[in-house]
């Protein structure tokens, strides 16, 4: 991991930390936004799980929850009108939680750290968004 995987990283952080202001101010727009951001970076990490699987020998349902996880990003843009903070945040936790315990020891440690502090702070503006903002699609 290079020192551009951790700044790239971060800076993936501020339209989490923006939008997430924005939706608590009823900023128009700002929910959807915000939901569909969340959304793709999701998937992301959907396609990270595959693109771990290609050089490294990985348990088979890592294969499944990749793709289950853009499933599932995919279905929070199906049905925008449903608010998907609250379950978005507990989504990313879960994700980072799997990927702890399957591939704890795949992974490299600062690589973890890093998935740590991102997954953390998605989650807690998600979990924000979801408790104290509206949804105003």
């Amino acid at each position: 991991m290079t020192p551009w995987h951790s700044r790239l990283g971060y800076a993936g952080l501020i339209p989490f930390i923006g939008l997430t202001a924005l939706v608590l101010q009823s900023f128009p727009g700002a929910s959807y936004w915000l939901l569909s951001y969340s959304a793709l970076i999701l998937s992301f990490l959907g396609g990270l799980l595959w693109a771990g699987s290609l050089n490294r020998q990985v348990p088979t349902h890592v294969l499944f929850v990749s793709v289950g996880v853009m499933i599932w990003a995919w279905v929070w843009l199906l049905l925008p009108q449903f608010s998907w903070y609250l379950p978005g945040s507990i989504t990313f936790v879960l994700l980072w939680l799997y990927e702890r315990i399957f591939l704890g020891d795949t992974y490299s440690r600062e690589f973890m750290r890093l998935r740590e502090w991102l997954t953390g702070l998605a989650a807690l503006s998600l979990f924000l968004a979801g408790s104290f903002g509206t949804t105003g699609l």
